[in-house]
């Protein structure tokens, strides 16, 4: 952190500090996915750990109603609050169909199915709209940030979501100046100050610092934003969110100055995040979310994550994705060779090489001689933790189908002989390997539930044709 202070002696501005702590935290590799981190809040190494010691504080403990951002390092913390039996709120990404809604899992909803819908991604399974008029009396704010400093200052990502939901809630009488507002951080986002010239009234501070180490409680409080500042606004941020229009309206009608800022000097920042978080999240949702597949389908499907990526059956794999990257490649680069070597090619049929025919022949899949489901995989869990502790066990399946979002993932394991690029030197039994995988646990901490390992029925592709159809 020491590093990050000392590098802001030449420029000092939000978007310098952003940079600086973006790039500290992706050169140290203190993040997790989704990665990189730049131009997001950071899912940093010990976002349960932060979580955790959220949970033991008598600000969390006490609290009946808590809003949670719907970041991914506060996940925990939105676990943590449902676990609870508490109230939890969480805002509408973007602020584009209101303002917050209440997450209501059904009575008798098991841990796991806690944890999942307190992932990022289905965060909308089970959420009841909270209305302008709705009265609503909330304890404790918890969001995320990419810096902080111990006197309270809070930098975000940029896009000023955080503290338009707070000054709208201050609007509603949601909150007022004396509700705790916290974040959880690594250690590295902490900084023992920064600048107050950076910061206008519409920011809002923080009073509680939660990293995995330590709770820094901020003394003397920050005063926290009265209500929403309107010529810190513009038409274009008011047209993108139709709740602030209907705030607006009102305040008008009790006779307020509601004049707007005339330059809209966000357009650029805003793009890039409705690409990052609105319409790939959108994708990501609605296949991560829905009812699960048969897993029988899935081992028989043979899908393969080779880059850390659940890849799905509908679309074409990266393999045949990088060969038309290549053959574009090819195409531009030929235009650099003169018209006389062009010509001189085209003349001559069948010039091209073995080695160069070669490079776009699709490769075959080898054949699978037998799937292991590797069962209760925590939603915290990456397939990259999945692939360490195989290689820590000397464990080489042929491909990954990883289904993590949904508490499993399928090993496939070719015949002996075959084609594959992880094929094991010597032939290899269903009993040994999951004798190897006993007492095994995933993730950076390796918390957690032991993993339940076990053979999966191979399936033709009749059968993964007739269950799809289902």
């Amino acid at each position: 952190m020491i590093g990050i202070e000392e590098s802001l002696a030449v420029e000092v501005t939000k978007q310098a500090i952003r940079k600086k702590v973006w790039h500290y935290l992706e050169k140290n590799k203190f993040a997790y996915f989704p990665r990189p981190v730049h131009g997001r809040i950071p899912n940093f190494k010990g976002a349960p750990e932060a979580g955790q010691r959220l949970s033991k504080l008598d600000v969390f403990k006490n609290a009946s109603t808590i809003i949670v951002t719907p970041d991914k390092p506060q996940e925990e913390v939105r676990f943590l609050a449902l676990e609870a039996k508490k109230n939890l709120l969480v805002p509408i990404p973007g602020l584009r169909s209101g303002l917050f809604q209440h997450v209501k899992p059904p009575p008798g909803a098991s841990k796991q199915e806690l944890k999942v819908v307190s992932s990022q991604e289905c965060l909308d399974l089970w959420v009841t709209p909270v209305g302008l008029n709705d009265k609503v009396k909330l304890d404790l704010f918890v969001l995320g940030s990419v810096a902080v400093s111990k006197e309270g200052y809070r930098i975000g990502k940029g896009e000023g979501y955080a503290d338009l939901e707070f000054a709208m809630m201050m609007k509603m009488e949601a909150v007022n100046q004396n509700t705790t507002v916290v974040t959880t951080v690594h250690d590295c986002q902490v900084f023992k100050t920064l600048p107050a010239q950076l910061f206008k009234a519409h920011d809002v501070p923080v009073d509680f610092i939660i990293t995995p180490t330590q709770v820094i409680e901020v003394d003397p409080r920050l005063p926290k934003p009265n209500g929403i500042i309107w010529s810190f606004l513009s038409r274009q941020r008011l047209n993108d969110i139709p709740i602030l229009q209907t705030l607006r309206e009102a305040e008008l009608g009790e006779g307020n100055d509601c004049t707007l800022k005339e330059v809209d000097t966000d357009i650029k920042e805003r793009q890039r995040s409705n690409w990052h978080g609105g319409r790939r999240n959108h994708f990501r949702k609605h296949d991560i979310c829905k009812p699960a597949a048969s897993e029988d389908a899935v081992a028989g499907s043979q899908l393969s994550v080779l880059d850390g990526e659940d890849i799905q059956s509908k679309g074409p794999t990266r393999l045949f994705q990088l060969r038309n990257v290549a053959r574009k490649n090819t195409t531009s680069t030929s235009e650099d060779i003169s018209g006389e070597e062009v010509n001189k090619n085209e003349s001559v049929p069948g010039k091209d090489t073995e080695k160069e025919r070669r490079r776009f022949r699709p490769q075959q899949r080898p054949a699978i001689e037998f799937n292991l489901r590797v069962g209760n995989i925590a939603p915290y869990v990456r397939v990259s933790d999945l692939k360490a502790a195989l290689a820590e066990r000397d464990i080489k399946p042929t491909n990954i189908t990883w289904r993590g979002h949904r508490g499993f993932a399928i090993l496939h394991f070719a015949k002996a002989g075959g084609s594959g690029h992880s094929m094991p030197s010597s032939p290899v039994s269903v009993d040994s390997i999951v004798a190897s995988l006993q007492d095994l646990k995933l993730g950076a901490e390796r918390r957690g539930d032991f993993l339940k390992v076990e053979p999966v029925k191979p399936v033709t592709k009749i059968e993964v044709t007739d269950i799809s159809s289902v």
